[in-house]
């Protein structure tokens, strides 16, 4: 059962949706990624906040001592500096760069990204394959494979998550 089939139950049901921690992975590939449940309790409020617009943060967390899987224990709000439109999003940069100096010493680090596709799907766009495999490459960011969670649909009622990681130098892969 994925994601979007038990917010769908939970959802149908009546009952308020228990998050869980999620695991996103796959058998063809050596990657594994842990979204913490608070993680993704804050996505979906500032989804639900963002109303029709797209809206994103950055992905802070660690990773295990073989650096194969990445445990989200942060998603931030968009930074106030970021532009939002209807099938748009362009995050900001204001106050990141003390936020992640506060979690490096604390050994959390910067992931990647995440941002919401409102009444849409959750798959990367072509804009968000490119801004990522710019990330992967770039050495400010120190993520030589970034994550990108997209949250698509309607935070208030049925939505659905992707995870994709962004090895440098290589194709993206698509967990589950």
């Amino acid at each position: 059962m994925n994601i979007l089939s038990k917010c769908r139950m939970a959802l149908s049901s009546g009952k308020p949706m228990k998050i869980e921690d999620i695991t996103f992975s796959c058998s063809c590939a050596e990657y594994t990624v842990i979204l913490c449940s608070s993680s993704l309790q804050h996505m979906i409020d500032e989804c639900i906040k963002a109303g029709t617009n797209e809206t994103g943060g950055i992905l802070i967390g660690s990773y295990s001592v073989d650096g194969s899987t990445a445990i989200i224990v942060e998603a931030t709000a968009r930074p106030p500096d970021s532009r939002a439109g209807r099938t748009t999003f362009q995050r900001g940069i204001k106050g990141l760069k003390h936020l992640l100096n506060y979690h490096w010493k604390a050994g959390k680090y910067y992931v990647g990204e995440w941002h919401f596709h409102p009444k849409g799907s959750p798959e990367p766009s072509g804009d968000d394959l490119v801004s990522m495999k710019d990330i992967s490459i770039n050495p400010n960011y120190q993520c030589p494979e970034p994550v990108m969670i997209i949250l698509g649909g309607d935070p208030s009622g049925s939505f659905s998550l992707s995870a994709t990681v962004f090895p440098r130098g290589k194709a993206p892969i698509t967990l589950c």
